[in-house]
């Protein structure tokens, strides 16, 4: 059922490639999924929220695991939640975990999420028999954020829920720069992949179209304008482009108008350096 597991890099775009006319999501998006929700801010149908869309729905069709990394800021836990937005209510299964979690903090999340009751901390086998009965009652799309960290301990727990689930279980693992590298590694996990996905920051040439789709007040600025904010501020990272849309807004409430070339001077400074 696992097998030819395949490679997705999201957010292409170099300067041959044609430029997208960025579209809005066709469904409505939480505002609070946004880094510094804005009012006007749009959740956009990039090409990292379109691949992980497929990646995600093969896997769930599948009962599989998909991996979705990249460097900070590119989008990868907003592009999962934009996606599962379209899906059933109920569906997503959002493991809220602290850093470095071990067995027993999956096991509380897990039943947390899932609306388990609660068992002694000493009782794990009555714990997991609660689980796994949830997740075999109705199919669920499991997801992970900074699964980079987990344990491997953690890892092989995951692997347990996964077999033991009649039917099998999806699960999406979202990890960091250089997280895929530790995922691949945990060999139990990397067996039952059936897709990495990636998702890179825009290329430069992408930056105009995709900015001035993210929110409205961006649409008077030029594209040379725009790709320079871009690379002292943002370098293609979206979540950027987010905190300069709340600060920009945030300008404009207090000062009132400004021209857009003014505004982007008086706000750039504030996000401070994008990491490289």
């Amino acid at each position: 059922m696992l097998s030819g597991a395949h490679t997705a890099h999201a957010a292409r775009g170099g300067t041959g490639d044609a430029k997208p006319s960025y579209a809005v999501l066709p469904y409505p998006v939480e505002p609070w999924l946004h880094f510094l929700p804005v009012p006007g801010l749009r959740a956009l149908a990039t090409e990292g929220v379109a691949d992980t869309a497929r990646a995600v729905a093969d896997a769930f069709a599948e009962r599989a695991v998909v991996c979705v990394n990249g460097a900070a800021g590119v989008g990868k836990t907003f592009a999962v939640r934009a996606v599962l937005a379209a899906h059933p209510p109920g569906r997503a299964a959002w493991l809220r975990l602290r850093s470095r979690p071990d067995p027993a903090d999956l096991r509380c999340a897990f039943q947390a999420v899932l609306g388990c009751p609660q068992t002694p901390g000493d009782d794990a086998g009555t714990a997991d028999e609660l689980i796994l009965a949830a997740l075999s009652a109705r199919p669920r799309i499991v997801v992970a954020d900074e699964a980079h960290q987990l344990s491997p301990a953690a890892f092989e727990y995951l692997r347990y829920l996964y077999d033991a689930t009649a039917g099998g279980v999806c699960m999406v693992l979202i990890a960091g720069q250089g997280g895929e590298a530790v995922l691949r590694q945990t060999r139990m996990l990397a067996s039952r992949c059936m897709a990495w996905m990636h998702i890179n920051a825009l290329a430069s040439a992408l930056i105009p179209a995709a900015v001035r789709a993210l929110h409205p007040l961006w649409r008077g600025a030029s594209d040379g304008l725009l790709r320079r904010t871009d690379a002292r501020s943002a370098r293609g990272r979206l979540r950027a482009w987010a905190a300069l849309t709340h600060h920009a807004h945030q300008t404009l409430r207090i000062q009132g108008a400004l021209p857009v070339k003014e505004l982007v001077e008086r706000i750039t400074p504030r996000p401070g350096p994008v990491p490289r």
